[in-house]
């Protein structure tokens, strides 16, 4: 399956992690619970913070977008959401230099899904 995310166990990964993080059916900026999205804290691109469920928020796709246009909003609603010291625990794993095992992780994120009753 190919799609946004990618294919192979990195995309399933991240088609995972967005529905576990999406399955909070709300969003935690304003409440709605329309078109939800998975928005990340550290940009998708670095692998060992990709699917931390840390990582990301679930946003409506007008909070997702006011956000991403406003980096200095995100940023204070982030602070105020996890704090500095999670923030800063995620640039660390942001920076982690050895390989990511993707279908290690799809299997993390397999059996939180299951356990959250997510399919």
């Amino acid at each position: 399956m190919t799609d946004m995310y990618g294919k192979g166990p990195k995309g399933k990964a991240t088609r995972l992690h967005a529905k576990i993080v999406r399955s909070l059916g709300y969003c935690e900026n304003c409440g709605t619970s329309n078109v939800l999205q998975c928005a990340h804290i550290i940009s998708r691109k670095y692998s060992h913070t990709r699917t931390m469920l840390d990582n990301a928020f679930c946003l409506c796709a007008s909070c997702h977008g006011r956000f991403t246009d406003n980096p200095v909003d995100f940023g204070n609603f982030t602070m105020e959401k996890i704090g500095e010291k999670k923030y800063y625990e995620l640039v660390a794993a942001r920076n982690k230099l050895e390989k990511f095992d993707w279908d290690e992780e799809v299997s993390r994120l397999e059996e939180i899904a299951r356990e959250r009753g997510i399919q």
